[in-house]
């Protein structure tokens, strides 16, 4: 709203407060506003994505074998933890890998090789849900 007589980047508040705005000045936020966007705030500290290796496509086969259950392996996010474990923060604790719907995985770095960690995590992105019913132990992840 342009008023006669204020600068033409002035507006008018349906309180008539009078705000005056800049271009310039919202812009040099947006930066901020984009990056404060992408960042989880449930992601582990230090999280970065990774690429898997080769391995974890036959895992994910066996494991979809074990549980009678498909899914799409290239759907999920991959990202490792610096350390052998780490805080977890969906609950107290320490953690060597974590799933998080829809469909991301977080793996302690010094898991990453451990098929039993990985099978476990892709099981959970399989059955769509972070509890651990039975096949988990019939599957023995």
């Amino acid at each position: 709203m342009v008023v006669l007589g204020l600068h033409p980047r002035a507006l008018v508040c349906g309180d008539g407060v009078l705000l005056k705005t800049s271009m310039p000045g919202r812009l040099r936020w947006l930066p901020v506003v984009l990056l404060l966007g992408c960042l989880d705030a449930f992601a582990p500290a230090g999280a970065m994505p990774f690429t898997p290796h080769a391995v974890y496509r036959v895992w994910w086969t066996e494991i979809e074998r074990c549980a009678g259950l498909w899914g799409d392996f290239d759907r999920v996010e991959w990202y490792q933890v610096p350390g052998s474990s780490y805080s977890c923060p969906a609950y107290e604790g320490r953690c060597d890998g974590w799933w998080r719907a829809p469909h991301t995985i977080y793996m302690a770095q010094g898991q990453r090789y451990d098929r039993q960690v990985a099978e476990h995590e892709m099981l959970h992105d399989l059955l769509q849900r972070g509890d651990h019913p039975p096949v988990f132990q019939a599957c023995g992840v």
